[in-house]
């Protein structure tokens, strides 16, 4: 086993509540051998008003989805599969003017534009798959350096087409998974507060037991779903026990429990760190708004992740896309996050989702979209499988069109505000 170690110890010391003063930081792990799964249900209710409608419009959304992080030294790969309903009842009934076969439209006998009523609730479902493989030249000078292969699949019932893309080429980076030496830190916490523990626990004795928490799908795989356990929790016991710092050598049965509770029920929001820049191309066999048909592209896209102390975790990802088709698109989507621990229980987590897209209406006028989306959420976790979140979310799209579009909706500077509520339950 291979570790980026220091000399320094993992101490820690009690004042009023647990603190941790130590050398080693997550960036310290530096394994490549890992996995993560996430799978999901979402149930939410929102309650909002529009730019346009200051009634209150009520929102409700299911969404379920499956993630999965694999990596080893030569290969890391990654796939999503998810699917969202969503039923929306607004406060006010729409309406809009109607139109002649020309577009014109038609006035009444006063002179004052007709207009008809649209429906005053609206539905819509979508399903999605996207994975990434990112294989590794880790013979060569730069063993960093890979090639990957990206694919993406997506249906919107309330799109004219399908999302449909595929990309490869050449990248450098890696991004690791450090939420097995999260879970240590937070093991060794408890321990040290049920008095367990009788001095620090050195630097390579966490990233050892971080390396055996990161083998846990291969004690199931050796022992049994049903069995496992018994050796997991012995092997961890044992990593601990060579530090001299557990008391009479043996986690005893309130030490088995401690851990047994931070690993299996106690749930701790990922933690990665590292960065990933990928440099390809591909074609866009379709897209959501119907204008491409296999048309070629070029992929752009930064990968960013960090850890801020034990708490925190910061994520970004940037990617643009042009599209060169009878008329070339292009893409710039910047996804950004923040997630804070501020319990056991509790998590903010924080989102801004940022896009800027440059394309041809049906009646060839330019249209630049921007839009952004920012999110605060506190989340308490009722148990280790259902969470309830209260998030507070600011919507903002802002359309041009040179010259303008007739048949453009109105751009609106002002954002929409939504209060939300939901349960989130875990399957994995």
């Amino acid at each position: 086993m291979i570790f980026n170690v220091s000399k320094s110890a993992l101490t820690i010391a009690i004042c009023g509540s647990p603190m941790i003063a130590n050398a080693v930081i997550l960036q310290d792990y530096l394994v490549a051998n890992s996995s993560y799964e996430e799978a999901f249900l979402d149930a939410q209710f929102n309650a909002g008003d529009g730019p346009q409608n200051e009634q209150i419009d009520y929102d409700l959304d299911f969404n379920s989805q499956y993630s999965k992080t694999f990596s080893t030294l030569p290969r890391s790969w990654n796939y999503t599969l998810g699917a969202s309903a969503k039923a929306r009842q607004f406060g006010i009934t729409p309406t809009q003017n109607v139109v002649d076969e020309n577009g014109a439209t038609v006035l009444d006998a006063d002179g004052n534009p007709e207009v008809e009523e649209l429906p005053d609730h609206f539905d819509n479902w979508t399903v999605e798959a996207e994975g990434t493989i990112d294989t590794y030249f880790i013979n060569s000078k730069h063993p960093k350096t890979f090639w990957f292969g990206q694919g993406r699949y997506a249906h919107d019932d309330s799109a004219p087409d399908d999302d449909v893309s595929a990309t490869i080429g050449l990248g450098y980076g890696r991004v690791y998974n450090a939420t097995p030496l999260a879970k240590v830190i937070r093991i060794v916490e408890e321990l040290n507060v049920e008095g367990i523990l009788t001095g620090p626990i050195p630097d390579s004795v966490a990233l050892e037991v971080a390396e055996i928490i990161d083998r846990e799908d291969e004690f199931k795989s050796r022992f049994g779903v049903d069995q496992y356990r018994r050796d997991y929790y012995a092997a961890i016991e044992a990593a601990l026990a060579r530090s001299g710092a557990v008391r009479d050598g043996k986690l005893g049965a309130l030490g088995a429990l401690t851990v047994d509770e931070i690993l299996d029920q106690e749930p701790i929001s990922v933690r990665r760190h590292g960065w990933v820049v990928r440099l390809g191309a591909g074609f866009q066999a379709s897209e959501r708004s119907g204008q491409a048909d296999d048309d070629p592209k070029l992929l752009l896209q930064w990968e960013y992740a960090k850890p801020y102390g034990y708490k925190g975790q910061f994520i970004n990802l940037v990617t643009y896309e042009p599209v060169f088709g009878d008329e070339t698109t292009q893409a710039i989507r910047n996804q950004m996050s923040y997630t804070h621990e501020l319990s056991d229980r509790v998590d903010w987590v924080n989102t801004w989702a940022a896009s800027f897209s440059d394309s041809q209406t049906d009646t060839g006028a330019d249209r630049e979209t921007i839009s952004h989306l920012l999110t605060s959420s506190y989340r308490y976790h009722l148990n280790n499988r259902l969470d309830y979140t209260v998030t507070l979310s600011l919507r903002q799209t802002d359309i041009t069109s040179t010259p303008e579009d007739p048949e453009e909706p109105d751009p609106s500077d002002d954002p929409t505000v939504i209060f939300n509520m939901g349960f989130k339950y875990r399957l994995k």
